[in-house]
């Protein structure tokens, strides 16, 4: 039995406002749970402890008057380093944050702060754009445990069918809440999820996150593909939006959804402007189907719809085939794919999501990278879920790719740190569409923005930051201050 969905109407009038994130503790709304609101307070100086609903200073307290974090008009935000990406690391660098935007960045000494700004000094610290996570699968957090970490990955998705088609609502929603919450331990602060519920339309909102939920299309079946259709549309036309969570369409596999229904997601996507994703060339056994009707999913329900689709197109010319390879398309791993698959993705301008430890787990082989750099293919690093991956931390991918290099030369390229950096940074924002509002540090974009810890002395930050880095300090969306670590104090009195 398919399990019961709100209505994202429903879910939009749930209260889903931010919370303050100390350490694994969050902050609740609830004005009763004045301990934890008492520990925040003790850690900030008087001069910040101001009532909340006057919109000045970080009044991390949450009370009935003000049920958000309220965030000051102005944040000086110094580090031993300043990492803007899109230009060269800043030893002693420092950035102010007014309305929710950077107002400048540079040398601290150079900076002047506004009159009654909060000030965060971190001088062990690297300061950086927020990370972005652009696949992930937040309500299969809770399969983690459900699941071998390693096994074929026809066996994990059969596994994985049956634990999704048993999960209710409520188990999704608690799921996606806990990623949530991870993300931002790990520095992340816009995420975009392929979700089959929807819940982390709700879980994304709760936390504070910016993200895309990129709503699962699932039709395999020709005589289904019509009422599906209609349900999905009717989700997308009534899931509630703001200023920080957006819609995207995930259409999921080539081998899950109608060569129709392909056709559809990505003229509805082009119609409203969203972004399209699609999981393509992961395994072995996708492209045996698509391109020779053979293999252990030739008798898939998809097969049936394929029948009129020309054999001997991978993956990735099947979607070309199809109209559905163009620029604004996202596409997931890409790992089955040839070299004239690659010059198909250059041409075609499309973004592509890598996942190498999910990759890695489900033994579906190394992607080309190289080759795809070289060939001019936007490439991009993701988690993807803990269903696959150890973690939903970008700098654990980034380790991981390292080591991949080191293994596979002739497949990975030995990228210097920055560019890895920039993977999950500005290319990420890229591949969503963000790359004008997130993605790097630069006056005018958004104060979307992480710190960890890497010393102050630390001469070579990027390469400290890619071999230690494990979980911020502190993580801010939109000039809000949503994650502290335990143990951090950096608020100095103006």
């Amino acid at each position: 039995m398919a399990p019961t969905i709100p209505s994202p109407a429903a879910i939009g009038k749930r209260n889903c406002l931010p919370s303050l994130w100390i350490g694994s503790k969050r902050i609740c709304e609830k004005a009763c749970e004045r301990v934890p609101q008492r520990r925040i307070a003790e850690r900030l100086p008087a001069a910040t402890k101001r009532k909340a609903h006057k919109g000045q200073g970080l009044d991390m307290l949450v009370s009935h008057l003000s049920p958000v974090i309220v965030e000051p008009k102005a944040f000086f935000l110094r580090a031993g380093w300043v990492v803007p990406i899109s230009a060269p690391p800043i030893r002693d660098g420092a950035l102010l944050v007014r309305d929710g935007r950077i107002a400048a960045i540079g040398k601290a000494k150079d900076i002047v702060p506004d009159r009654d700004c909060l000030r965060l000094e971190f001088p062990d610290g690297i300061l950086l754009p927020g990370f972005v996570n652009p696949h992930t699968h937040l309500e299969n957090t809770h399969f983690a445990d459900k699941l071998p970490r390693r096994q074929p990955f026809a066996q994990w998705l059969k596994t994985m069918r049956d634990l999704v088609r048993q999960q209710t609502w409520d188990e999704a929603l608690a799921a996606a809440r806990s990623g949530a919450a991870m993300l931002l331990r790990f520095g992340v602060t816009c995420a975009g999820d392929s979700s089959f519920h929807g819940a982390a339309l709700t879980a994304l909102r709760e936390i504070g996150l910016r993200g895309f939920v990129f709503k699962e299309l699932i039709c395999p079946r020709e005589e289904e593909q019509n009422e599906r259709w209609r349900a999905f549309l009717a989700w997308l036309n009534d899931a509630p939006t703001d200023e920080l969570i957006r819609l995207g369409i995930m259409a999921h596999a080539p081998y899950t959804v109608t060569p129709t229904a392909l056709q559809w997601a990505w003229q509805l996507a082009s119609q409203r402007r969203l972004p399209l994703s699609i999981h393509a060339a992961e395994s072995p056994e996708e492209r045996a189907l698509i391109e020779r009707r053979e293999g252990v999913w030739a008798r898939l329900p998809i097969a049936m719809a394929l029948q009129e689709v020309p054999t001997g197109l991978s993956p990735v010319r099947y979607l070309d085939w199809l109209g559905v390879l163009n620029e604004g398309v996202f596409l997931i791993h890409c790992v089955q794919v040839d070299d004239a698959d690659i010059a198909l993705l250059a041409r075609a301008k499309v973004w592509v999501a890598h996942c190498p430890r999910s990759n890695a787990n489900l033994q579906v082989g190394v992607m080309p990278l190289a080759k795809m750099l070289a060939a001019g293919v936007q490439v991009c690093l993701a988690t993807d879920g803990l269903a696959s991956a150890e973690s939903l931390s970008p700098l654990d991918e980034i380790r991981f790719a390292l080591h991949l290099s080191e293994t596979h030369p002739s497949l990975y390229p030995p990228l210097p740190p920055e560019r890895w950096l920039q993977m999950v940074t500005l290319d990420a924002a890229s591949a969503l569409g963000m790359e004008q509002l997130i993605g790097s540090l630069q006056i005018g974009k958004v104060a979307d923005l992480t710190v960890f810890a890497v010393g102050a002395e630390e001469r070579e930050p990027l390469e400290a930051l890619l071999h230690k880095g494990k979980e911020a300090m502190m993580t801010m969306v939109a000039g809000r201050c949503v994650y502290l670590a335990e143990g951090v104090n950096p608020a100095k009195a103006p």
